[in-house]
């Protein structure tokens, strides 16, 4: 039987409830929402994922979370929504491809300025480099809350709230940390440190591929321009997008499924609990950690610490290539992981291992202790 150590790339299976509640959809008529009467069954299945989005991430006004493909269409639309000709942007030397091409796509076509703030090795970054980096005309710090390569947790809330002493709009990559790490849109003084936070439904959300958005805060909100416009059911007679959310930012007919097994699923993390998922895929990562520390031939990329690191372990192997590691692990043991450069070429660079990339370990909440020490025998034995 196959052990699964890639969920930082894709949670491998819906949960039954929401396998009950997809297939019962699918067994009955399903209609766009806003085009007709019967359609209103698909708007009642957003609302609901809406709410229970919106109850995660601590989002009091449903309407202000808006649905898309995914993380990656969320954060384009987020950057080349509220980004301005001659501004300035500022993101992390850890940032995922999802952010980084669409930043440097602007910075090509002269319409930013871009800085990369250096981060460690280990993917840590000081606060302190925020502030030391805004200009009069930074206009948007845009950062990863937990890098897919290295796993550490950046002080996401710190950074933003030096961003916002200056008037710098806020963009949250949560595409490693929704569902798993604990945090609110507002935090406990009821300070929005975060303008829009973008999440992928199939990783930590436990979705079907295609489904995710952000949330958007009020001043993102009125910044915000549509990157894509069409048809909402809404307001048809104008040839102008509705001013209106969620329709301002949710052309076209929507994912209904997916956004029905993001629906159910979130409910499900409610019911269970963030901190719950959180401590047990910390308990994972620690026992990995702690066996890993036997291994001399292994060199752990990232922090050692599994209190500042989601489920997301890199290694290096002494003597092999990554991708013939990540090779020997399925074919010898069934043990599928991710090797390369993990569409985060910059993690790498700050970690010291670009080109050849790692080996990269990642775990859920249904992880076992059997499937970790299967895993660390199996590289004892390489």
């Amino acid at each position: 039987m196959a052990i699964y150590a890639n969920y930082a790339a894709t949670s491998p299976a819906l949960s039954q409830a929401v396998v009950c509640e997809l297939h019962g959809y699918l067994c009955g008529e399903h209609l766009n929402a806003g085009r007709n009467f019967e359609g209103l069954e698909a708007g009642a299945i957003a609302l609901r994922a809406r709410r229970a989005v919106g109850k995660l991430l601590g989002v009091e006004n449903p309407l202000r979370v808006l649905f898309s493909s995914g993380a990656t269409q969320s954060l384009n639309m987020a950057i080349h929504g509220l980004a301005r000709q001659g501004d300035h942007v500022l993101s992390t030397g850890v940032e995922h491809n999802a952010t980084a091409r669409p930043l440097e796509l602007l910075r090509k076509n002269g319409v930013i300025e871009l800085d990369w703030l250096r981060c460690e090795p280990d993917g840590s970054l000081d606060p302190d480099t925020v502030r030391k980096a805004i200009r009069k005309n930074t206009r948007l710090l845009v950062m990863s809350h937990a890098s897919n390569v290295l796993g550490t947790i950046v002080p996401v809330t710190e950074c933003f709230r030096i961003a916002h002493e200056y008037g710098v709009l806020t963009i949250l990559d949560a595409a490693q940390t929704g569902g798993v790490l604990p945090f609110t849109m507002e935090d406990s003084e009821r300070d929005s440190v975060f303008d829009v936070i973008a999440f992928a439904g199939h990783k930590g959300l436990g979705a079907l591929a295609g489904s995710g958005g952000f949330a958007i805060g009020e001043n993102a909100s009125r910044e915000m321009r549509q990157w894509i416009s069409g048809g909402t059911g809404s307001e048809s007679h104008s040839l102008d997008m509705p001013e209106f959310l969620p329709d301002r930012f949710e052309p076209g007919t929507q994912n209904t499924i997916g956004i029905l097994s993001l629906a159910a699923s979130v409910e499900e993390i409610l019911d269970t609990g963030v901190e719950t998922i959180r401590e047990r895929e910390r308990a994972s990562t620690a026992r990995f950690l702690a066996g890993l520390r036997t291994l001399k031939k292994i060199r752990v990329c990232g922090t050692l610490d599994p209190d500042r690191c989601v489920s997301v372990v890199s290694v290096v192997v002494a003597g092999y290539d990554a991708g013939e590691v990540s090779g020997l692990l399925f074919e010898n043991h069934g043990i599928i992981t991710r090797s390369g450069l993990h569409c985060s070429p910059l993690a790498h660079k700050t970690a010291g291992t670009f080109p050849g990339g790692t080996v990269r370990f990642s775990f859920g909440s249904g992880t076992t202790e059997a499937e970790i020490d299967a895993i660390l025998e199996a590289l004892a034995g390489l």
